[in-house]
């Protein structure tokens, strides 16, 4: 994975120098920095994917496990936080406002994640389903959130 990311540095450096290039060199600068754009798409379903798996190790656990289950969910999240950060610096010096907003609206479905485990770590053998049901619900709507902003 770190490979797709280094590409991902490469490419913009290897652009800057195509202009003084012959056409043959444009056309490797360009093969490149598709190469990039897909490791980093592939990069973002290995996140996703890692996830979903994770999720389903955990959906079961009952309020006995109420500690797990929630570093469980912080675990799942860690990745695509750190993607999203990632994203959050290559898009600051770029005007694309729709990536712009998909990462805000990230950013809110994370913090309304985070409100929801506080919930869970509240709740009592009478409001644990419901409480897991909320951070379930919560927790699909940063994947969809990570989903827009990724791609």
């Amino acid at each position: 994975m770190k490979s797709r990311f280094t590409l991902l540095l490469i490419a913009p450096a290897a652009l800057l120098l195509a202009a003084g290039c012959s056409k043959s060199q444009n056309d490797k600068v360009a093969d490149a920095a598709q190469s990039a754009t897909t490791a980093v798409k592939d990069a973002a379903v290995d996140v996703k994917d890692a996830a979903v798996n994770a999720w389903d190790g955990i959906k079961d656990f009952t309020l006995d496990r109420k500690a797990d289950f929630s570093s469980g969910i912080d675990r799942m999240s860690k990745s695509m936080d750190d993607k999203i950060a990632e994203l959050k610096a290559n898009t600051s010096s770029t005007t694309d406002s729709g990536k712009a907003k998909a990462i805000k609206d990230y950013d809110e479905a994370r913090a309304n994640l985070k409100a929801k485990l506080a919930d869970l770590d509240n709740a009592t053998a009478d409001t644990w389903a419901s409480a897991k049901a909320n951070v379930k619900t919560a927790w699909d709507n940063v994947k969809i959130a990570y989903d827009r902003a990724v791609n």
